[in-house]
């Protein structure tokens, strides 16, 4: 059974709702220096790119399960986590938190999404993001990978094209951050894309669009964003398709690099780590190379069409998002949007206490109709627009049913009550604060935010806005999304899924 709060949060996700009017952050300038390398080197941990060599004598030989191995156990160190934020000379903007956790989240963000795609190469975001941490000017591909198996990071490295961003991620032990952050560089300063590696990559464009239509939840999204922006900006897909194959070339991939590679459009994000070191490393990758210069591109503002696709798909049930457009980034409306999507909250046929049982998605949709798998709300915000909505499943059969349900209730949210809005204020501060915990979405929060705004807005600071929201604000804005043109995406078995028309008089406020 689909849980839509899960599939949601993948597939569906709101790009930090965090982000918000706030006092813009101050960066603290790095110069670039000149190093002797003999003792650059020597700061680096021991490590052997295909061997990790076990101490002699074992210090651990003959130790039982009932004593620490911690043999020279440190001394906690209680410092209370800080946002702190670097330029580098190059442009380059370095951002860390450091919780003092063992593992080390390291993420390289690149303002060069698939909505800087254009008909002459559409999906190459996508190829770029296949082609990371392959050969590059100082490791070969066999010793890229190795490096990263020796460093267990190889199951947590990735590279992944978004609308905005093309973002490298490695989690690593936080004493060989030193060995990564070059490794992450090298893939953005000098890749070699050689034309074997390339071929071999184009078989993944395949899988990729295989492992989309496996993914109700991810087709609904794609599907939803080709309705909501038609044929612009944020419309454009994240996969590549099979006909992109012909122009997946060494010269493609590297032509888009050169145009959208300036370190100016880079953000490094660190999660537990020290902000020194993170900024002293990113500094030395950069310090001996002439990084890709920045050109100037034209910024193509997301144009909101509204509309509707369906798509079948081989499965009994219909998976559907309707949407209206949303606020983007850095505008104080998103906390009130934050509030209206937990009022609506969510449910499923499985719910268990506490998870949202008195929600009214929870409350008018999935409890009124036994052939509703699961209902959520959501809300993308981008650099200049965004989608607020609902996303929806049920027996193909009754999915006619849950639209018109779904319809109904955001249809009512230009009124809410006293004590319904306070509940939402309460359950949204929570939900902010315990994100705290979760350090890959602390990542992704920053990283969007400081690379789409400049300017970051912690949880503390959304929830002190979300305190403020008053019921004429949740009316106000909840007419204005509704006012925008909706936006329907069904994917599976749509057979009963209402005419678009249907659907736009049913929600008009």
């Amino acid at each position: 059974m689909i849980r839509a709060p899960r599939a949601v949060a993948r597939a569906l996700r709101h790009a930090s709702t965090q982000a918000t009017a706030v006092s813009s952050v101050k960066f603290n300038p790095v110069k670039f220096q000149k190093e002797d390398v003999e003792k650059v080197m020597a700061e680096l941990p021991e490590f052997n790119f295909y061997e990790i060599k076990e101490g002699s004598p074992n210090p651990y030989a003959g130790t039982t399960l009932d004593r620490s191995i911690l043999l020279d156990a440190p001394k906690p160190v209680l410092t209370a986590p800080k946002t702190e934020f670097s330029k580098l000379e190059n442009g380059l903007k370095v951002v860390s938190i450091d919780k003092q956790g063992l593992t080390a989240r390291l993420g390289l963000m690149v303002n060069a999404g698939s909505r800087f795609e254009n008909s002459s190469n559409f999906g190459v975001s996508d190829m770029v993001s296949m082609m990371g941490y392959t050969s590059t000017a100082h490791l070969s591909h066999l010793r890229t990978v190795k490096t990263l198996e020796q460093l267990g990071s190889n199951a947590s490295s990735s590279c992944k094209a978004g609308r905005e961003e093309i973002a490298y991620n490695v989690d690593v032990l936080r004493e060989y951050v030193p060995l990564v952050i070059p490794l992450m560089v090298g893939n953005v300063l000098f890749p070699r894309l050689l034309p074997w590696e390339v071929k071999s990559a184009q078989k993944k464009v395949k899988e990729g669009k295989e492992a989309l239509l496996k993914d109700p939840a991810a087709m609904v999204s794609d599907l939803l964003h080709k309705a909501a922006f038609c044929n612009n900006t944020l419309g454009f897909s994240t996969t590549a398709s099979e006909r992109s194959i012909s122009y997946f070339t060494p010269e493609t991939v590297r032509s888009y690099m050169l145009d959208h590679f300036a370190p100016e459009r880079m953000v490094m994000v660190g999660v537990n780590v020290s902000h020194e070191e993170l900024t002293k490393w990113v500094s030395r990758s950069f310090a001996d190379y002439n990084a890709i210069p920045l050109k100037k591109r034209e910024e193509v503002k997301a144009v909101y069409t509204g509309g509707d696709v369906r798509v079948e798909g081989n499965t009994d049930l219909c998976h559907v998002a309707i949407g209206f457009e949303s606020v983007p980034f850095s505008q104080k409306e998103l906390a009130t949007v934050g509030v209206l999507k937990t009022i609506l909250g969510g449910g499923s046929a499985t719910s268990s206490i506490g998870s949202g049982l008195s929600s009214r998605l929870a409350t008018q949709v999935v409890k009124q109709n036994p052939y509703v798998e699961s209902v959520s709300a959501f809300n993308t915000s981008y650099s200049d627009s965004g989608i607020f909505g609902v996303y929806g499943v049920a027996q193909g059969n009754k999915a006619g049913e849950m639209c018109m349900s779904i319809a109904k209730s955001l249809k009512s949210l230009t009124s809410v009550s006293k004590d319904e809005l306070s509940k939402a204020k309460a359950m949204l501060k929570g939900q902010l604060l315990r994100s705290l915990d979760d350090d890959a979405a602390l990542l992704q929060d920053i990283g969007s935010q400081i690379m789409v705004s400049g300017t970051y807005g912690s949880p503390a600071d959304f929830a002190k806005l979300v305190d403020g929201v008053s019921e004429a604000e949740v009316a106000s804005v909840a007419k204005k999304l509704l006012s925008s043109r909706p936006s329907v995406a069904a994917y599976g078995n749509t057979c009963t899924v209402p005419h678009y028309a249907e659907m736009e008089a049913a929600m008009k406020a």
